[in-house]
């Protein structure tokens, strides 16, 4: 459909163009005239849709951008000035070199060859700034939708039960667990609920929450000690998106059987701008597992492809005893 629509747009064109110089010259120059516009037109058009502007207007090289556009708008123009030469226009007015040198330099030839070229540069700038614009909102808007998911993931009722649970169980103990059990919930749903207002966290506060998520795991069960988690080499001051790293060690604690000799091995650091992130774990396949967990680990894919498009790199392996994921990512602070 959009071929055929730009098919259709260009023989409009050159029809314009052609009935315009039959008002002006014979037939035969019309044509000549006609279609070495239109071949420059083409050419230029598409070269600067293609690549001139996503090349170098796109990364901010202007200088270049217009070096270029005003270099093929000027063999654009020699050319046509060079092809003038053999219309039959040109031939009958031409009875001395005189009027020869003239002609090569006449405002209106220099208009003519010119503005249709002018109006192919300005063409192609119109529809790829509309074209980005459009991608960048669809691409909003799909952000939007794939955060609100995961809002709605973070506060997963599975998670929400089994914790509660432990929390009741500590309190009806008159354990004084049960107290520092809430104040780590609150913690870990207060980041939960704000964090995502903030657009971006410190790495400081995602380690925060991985740290109370892993000692409210810890809380019912102080026998547990095949958790590491190793943040040594980190530069607390670089940003992420908040919430990102949570799904895959969720993914670890309800796969890894921890309670049964299991374990878990989380490494987090980073080196200038790149962050590293991996996450191993036994692996058990559990029957019963909760249907949020999949959509959990889709969900982060997806934020990833959409927060870090080509700044990211992302690999999970999984064998009968073991499941490993490795993240790597560029930020841009």
């Amino acid at each position: 459909m959009q071929k055929s629509i730009s098919y259709i747009a260009w023989c409009l064109c050159a029809i314009f163009l052609f009935v315009v110089f039959t008002i002006l010259v014979d037939f035969k120059t019309a044509m000549i005239r006609t279609l070495a516009i239109i071949t420059f037109q083409i050419v230029i058009f598409y070269s600067n849709l293609k690549w001139i502007l996503p090349s170098f207007y796109e990364h901010k090289k202007y200088a270049i951008y217009i070096v270029i556009n005003l270099t093929l708008l000027a063999v654009s123009l020699l050319f046509n000035l060079f092809l003038e030469q053999f219309t039959p226009h040109f031939i009958e007015h031409n009875t001395t070199q005189h009027q020869l040198e003239l002609q090569h330099f006449t405002t209106e030839i220099i208009l003519i060859n010119s503005i249709p070229i002018l109006l192919a540069i300005f063409i192609s700038f119109f529809l790829y700034t509309l074209k980005r614009q459009q991608q960048q909102e669809k691409q909003a808007l799909s952000l939007l939708t794939a955060e609100k998911q995961f809002l709605v993931q973070q506060i997963n009722p599975h998670f929400l039960f089994n914790t509660l649970n432990n929390i009741y169980f500590l309190t009806y103990k008159t354990s004084l667990k049960g107290s520092e059990a809430i104040m780590q919930l609150s913690k870990m749903l207060d980041y939960s609920l704000y964090g995502e207002n903030e657009g971006n966290v410190t790495i400081k506060d995602e380690i925060a929450y991985i740290n109370n998520f892993i000692a409210l795991f810890k809380l019912k069960d102080s026998d547990i000690k095949n958790i590491q988690f190793d943040y040594s080499n980190v530069n607390t001051h670089l940003k992420i998106a908040p919430m990102l790293l949570i799904p895959f060690i969720e993914n670890a604690f309800k796969h890894s059987n921890i309670e049964n000799n299991g374990y878990i091995n989380i490494k987090l650091s980073t080196d200038k701008n790149t962050i590293e992130f991996s996450c191993k774990n036994s692996f058990v396949p559990k029957k019963n597992t909760d249907k949020t967990g999949g959509i959990g680990i889709a969900n982060v894919t997806r934020r990833l492809e959409l927060l870090y498009l080509n700044k990211h790199e992302l690999n999970i392996d999984k064998n009968d005893n073991d499941y490993n994921v490795s993240l790597k990512i560029e930020t841009n602070v």
